[in-house]
């Protein structure tokens, strides 16, 4: 059925005061009971239908004290008509077919997507013109009203293109989640504007909102930075120890892997680089546990748990993993608490689900940075971990595991635990702390800045990085 397209138009609003107080009344109800609202409407009196009705209230008895029979008509005129246009508001027979579509139907936060709302008039009586707006969980909760157009009585002898309209406004969202947009809330009035009321109509309509990427540089994590399965290595054919590829020292390498000679060429301590030929892997540590999380607060209207260090952490995941992906690393997140998230196979999937992840009261399994690993002994590429206020037993784990990573990131979000950076760069992690308002872009440079003033330090040191001299011949 071809439809009208409306254009948005700022209505007359007879009420302000009771259309506001009637929708927002609809909109509470609409929040908890999507199901049981469908149709539900509110009526209720205009400032001048109040007027009128406290007019005849008091001339009703002031017409018995005078004793004059005209007053008596009157005050009951003054009285009965906002009464029946009381009525006519709340019975008046309003069936409407609204259906929503998004463009797109995916969104990160931040960015507008157009919302095309579709209305029908299922009644086969016609409709006046009316006001209209639309429901949504954050600030200012409801669009602008804008006007719904008249439309005729549905059926075969009315004209079907003016029994329908198709409505357009931008939806900006401001973070991430999965959001409801929708039902619609019709405003409408009798013709003397002494009451108003507010009808829900259709359904609601849910909005995937991903997290809003920030593009990350380039150059802080290379794929040359790395050995093992972190960077395409092939041994030459022919050739001897000499010949074995070696890299500068890191803090966290194990001694047995220094290249004594190559070492002495150099002027600074050199290790082996694993004889491997592969594509470039990464971890990414996400915390998704609800109890380390100490800023978690939770909103009378929702059971779900908000905590802004956590978006912080999730919105780095985003941005993170889809630009180490695009830097041709194989990336696997891994997760604290029971998994929620997709492959970085699918990176449109992953973001997806980013949309709808939250912080998890389910016991954690045992946590391993080494999960699906083949070759154990072999260097593991990258780690980023990206914490709050990790416990005890986690902070033990990512310390053993250390040493099987050539570059280890911790990104410690608003922690409470001051000597939490310190445990972690005793066993070699290189540690980024953040506040839950600090800019993405800014820490991810911070981490270069730290990466690059450690590569400094050992090729200045020689053979001594950050204070651990290696003094073993063999």
């Amino acid at each position: 059925m071809p439809a009208r397209e409306a254009r948005p138009a700022r209505p007359k609003v007879r009420s302000t005061v009771a259309s506001r107080a009637a929708a927002k009344a609809l909109a509470t109800a609409a929040g908890t009971s999507r199901t049981s609202v469908r149709g539900r409407r509110i009526a209720r009196l205009t400032r001048r239908g109040w007027v009128l009705l406290v007019s005849g209230a008091v001339v009703i008895p002031a017409s018995y004290w005078l004793g004059r029979r005209e007053l008596l008509y009157l005050g009951s005129f003054l009285v009965l008509l906002p009464l029946l246009a009381l009525a006519f508001v709340r019975l008046r027979r309003i069936r409407l077919s609204v259906q929503h579509s998004f463009s797109p139907a995916v969104v990160s936060a931040g960015h507008p997507t157009m919302v095309e709302v579709r209305v029908g008039n299922l009644s086969s009586t016609s409709t006046a013109e009316a006001n209209w707006r639309d429901l949504w969980s954050w600030y200012p909760f409801a669009s602008e009203a804008a006007r719904l157009p008249a439309f005729l009585p549905r059926g075969p002898r009315s004209d079907s293109r003016a029994s329908s309209a198709l409505m357009r406004y931008e939806l900006i969202p401001p973070a991430r989640g999965v959001f409801d947009v929708g039902p619609m809330l019709v405003d409408f009035s009798d013709p003397f504007a002494l009451a108003d009321g507010a009808l829900v109509a259709g359904n609601s309509e849910p909005l995937t909102v991903t997290p809003a990427l920030v593009s990350l540089a380039d150059g802080i994590v290379s794929m040359s930075a790395d050995e093992g399965t972190t960077r395409m290595l092939q041994r030459r054919a022919l050739g001897g120890e000499d010949d074995l590829m070696t890299r500068e020292y890191r803090r966290g390498d194990a001694l047995r892997r220094v290249h004594w000679r190559a070492s002495a060429h150099a002027g600074q301590l050199m290790v082996r680089q694993e004889e491997q030929r592969s594509h470039a892997e990464a971890r990414i540590l996400l915390d998704t546990r609800l109890s380390r999380y100490h800023d978690v607060a939770r909103p009378g209207d929702t059971n779900a748990p908000l905590s802004e260090a956590f978006e912080w952490a999730v919105t780095f995941t985003a941005s993170l993993g889809v630009h180490l992906a695009r830097t041709g690393f194989l990336t696997q997140v891994i997760e604290t608490a029971p998994s929620q998230l997709a492959s970085l196979d699918h990176p449109e999937e992953f973001l997806e689900s980013l949309a709808s992840v939250i912080l998890s009261s389910q016991p954690a399994e045992e946590l391993s940075l080494l999960r699906g690993i083949q070759r154990p002994d072999r260097s593991q590429g990258s780690i980023f971990a990206i914490l709050s206020d990790p416990d005890a037993a986690t902070v033990e784990r990512l310390n053993a595991q250390r040493h099987a990573f050539d570059l280890a990131v911790a990104f410690l979000v608003a922690p409470q635990q001051l000597a939490l950076a310190g445990t972690l760069t005793q066993a070699g992690w290189v540690c980024v702390t953040v506040q839950s308002n600090d800019s993405i872009e800014r820490a991810w440079l911070a981490l270069g800045a730290m990466l690059s003033g450690r590569a400094h330090t050992t090729s200045r040191t020689g053979a001594s990085v950050d204070g651990e001299v290696a003094d073993d011949p063999s």
